[in-house]
């Protein structure tokens, strides 16, 4: 290899392993987690009497990004709280989708959830 090439190649490292680090430190933000569950819209709004295979899925792809690291669960827990505030989400609908998706999340759908705490 040249040093042009040895140069180019370790500034590329360089790079991707800064991008490597900074995901690791990442928040996920709020209009990601919110497209995340859009396949759960027509159930969460109460328009459906059960979710989909595919809202089932992103659920379970949310619960994955909750379950890695505590600012994530923390951050969807705040969005959630506010996006359920601008949206006419049936609360009982909510409330039984981790179930009925077999997801184990630690905390109850409410609200009124404390956010610091989990």
């Amino acid at each position: 290899m040249t040093a042009l090439c040895t140069t180019r190649w370790f500034a590329a490292m360089a790079v991707l392993a800064a991008m490597l680090i900074a995901s690791c430190d990442a928040v996920i933000r709020c209009n990601d987690a919110v497209t995340q569950v859009i396949p759960c819209e027509s159930f969460l709004l109460g328009q459906a009497t059960a979710p989909t295979s595919v809202c089932c899925n992103a659920v379970k792809n949310l619960d994955s990004v909750a379950s890695a690291s505590q600012p994530d669960r923390k951050a969807i827990c705040e969005c959630f709280k506010q996006t359920a505030r601008s949206f006419p989400v049936n609360l009982p609908k909510a409330q039984q989708l981790p179930q009925l998706c077999q997801v184990n999340i630690p905390v109850g759908i409410d609200p009124s959830v404390d956010c610091n705490t989990i």
